[in-house]
């Protein structure tokens, strides 16, 4: 297993920041936002949809760069609820028309896709509230063979806690990357599909136009958010200042999950083998 970064991956190259709703059974039940895709049609347990939260030289709040590696901004906002994911890192590939025809994932990582919990006519209006509103882990383990099952991705394990008044406290469920609806080929053929034909219709936008105006060459999509723990679907759920987030991508081959947490909680550093890559955010 390597590791590397973003940046290293891009090379300076414009990327765009996409995310999917409901690739995970149960989780928009607990974000309260089932009833929003009430209308939307989807094949059995695919996904709901697509929805951008970085879109470079975009008019309006998603060109705002909101990725941070260290920090979460609160701003003013005060029903933010981390979404542990996992997130891609994706090289795009286009037909002569300008279309997306296909793409290949270059690496993967820990991802919030921290969120307002607010009503909102589109998903995209709950995302990106400035800069630090969304986390990537610095390191990005490499894979080559993402669209095969039984893959390196499918091995990992991804969990969540927080940090707050000096407690760790489990957030999100300790969950196998393989328990996603979506997953290798079957998921980079839908998304592929669904940026090219996903139409604006209620919580769901076009994003096609971004593609065909920009056409980035690279991608961080994040696949979907984990379900919570009985605490990360609490009243207590909502980020306040001086809260710390902590996601982890571990191989459970290497390391268990005690382990993890006992490394979480002791914020000891680890070895970048790629066998456990943690996102460390303070509020």
């Amino acid at each position: 297993m390597n590791v590397t970064t973003l940046e290293k991956i891009t090379q300076g190259a414009d990327w765009i920041g996409l995310g999917l709703a409901g690739n995970q059974a149960g989780h928009l039940e607990q974000a309260g936002e089932d009833s929003d895709f009430t209308n939307v049609k989807s094949e059995e347990n695919a996904p709901k949809g697509i929805f951008p939260w970085y879109v470079p030289a975009a008019d309006g709040f998603l060109a705002t760069y909101p990725l941070s590696h260290e920090q979460v901004s609160l701003k003013d906002e005060t029903r933010l609820q981390p979404e542990p994911e996992i997130g891609l890192v994706v090289e795009f590939s286009y037909t002569d028309a300008g279309a997306v025809q296909s793409l290949s994932v270059k690496g993967f990582s820990a991802f919030n896709d921290c969120s307002k919990r607010i009503p909102a006519d589109k998903i995209s209006h709950k995302k990106n509230w400035g800069a630090a509103s969304k986390g990537l882990a610095q390191e990005i383990i490499t894979v080559d063979d993402f669209d095969s099952p039984g893959g390196l991705i499918d091995q990992y394990r991804l969990t969540c806690y927080l940090v707050r008044d000096g407690a760790l406290i489990q957030y999100g469920e300790d969950t196998a990357v393989t328990s996603y609806c979506y997953l290798n080929s079957q998921l980079t053929n839908w998304i592929v599909a669904q940026i090219n034909t996903q139409e604006d219709f209620g919580p769901l936008e076009d994003v096609s136009h971004h593609f065909s105006r920009l056409q980035p060459r690279y991608g961080v999509i994040g696949i979907g958010a984990t379900c919570y723990t009985d605490f990360g679907n609490s009243e207590e759920r909502f980020l306040q200042a001086g809260d710390s987030v902590l996601m982890a991508v571990y191989d459970p081959t290497r390391h268990t999950s005690a382990e993890v947490e006992s490394i979480l909680s002791s914020s000891s550093q680890t070895e970048q083998d790629g066998s456990l890559v943690i996102l460390r955010q303070k509020s």
